[in-house]
């Protein structure tokens, strides 16, 4: 069972794994449960990516920029995991070389609080840096590994904009069920910056 007051300090250690890129790239994955022990190089790092990734308004309903503060209890609510291009531990990474092998992040949380808390949600990050590398998709194979390893008896994602192409088509390869559509979820921006609505998927996905 999964409490979400109490999950950051409870979650085990997970062991780091590795997946396949297309070519010989390798992506390693490695949990961290607890911002004092992230390296303060890959936070600043992934700071910038989330933020740039805000001002695009496209993915994500957040209007304004984070601090670095509110990035860091906003992705570290529970557990997050970090994707990177080396076979290093994160903590071995020097400051200057976190720009080259940086692919990406996503956090795990609870959906639902009390009797549904074992229903999880994620929020991914994708390097904009090392797009075409198929990074998206690794890094949502290791979230259907890692959801289970947490407790976690499914998965659901509340706004997915169907703009958002290359998010559904690794939602929908990956057995994720449409559950629903909310019309006019989101007020985006189109690559002009003009604004416009978009429908949001659901999708779900149970780990049994």
């Amino acid at each position: 069972m999964v409490y979400p007051a109490e999950q950051r300090k409870t979650s085990p250690q997970l062991d780091s794994t590795v997946w396949n890129l297309p070519g010989d790239n390798k992506l390693h994955i490695h949990h961290l449960n607890d911002p004092s022990t992230a390296p303060t190089a890959l936070l600043t790092r992934l700071h910038g990516l989330f933020n740039h990734i805000i001002t695009e308004g496209r993915t994500y309903p957040i209007e304004n920029a984070m601090t670095q503060e509110q990035f860091n209890g906003y992705f570290f609510t529970a557990d997050l995991f970090v994707g990177i291009l080396t076979d290093k531990s994160v903590h071995d990474v020097a400051d200057d070389e976190w720009d080259t092998v940086l692919a990406g992040c996503y956090y795990v949380k609870p959906n639902y609080v009390g009797r549904s808390n074992h229903i999880c949600n994620a929020g991914f990050i994708v390097n904009f840096h090392k797009r075409g590398l198929g990074l998206g998709s690794a890094l949502g194979k290791s979230y259907l590994h890692y959801g289970p390893k947490l407790g976690y008896k499914g998965s659901i994602f509340n706004l997915v904009y169907q703009s958002n192409v290359a998010s559904a088509r690794i939602w929908d390869r990956l057995g994720f069920t449409r559950a629903g559509l909310v019309p006019k979820a989101g007020r985006l921006l189109d690559p002009q910056g003009n604004e416009y609505y978009d429908d949001a998927i659901i999708y779900y996905k149970s780990f049994e």
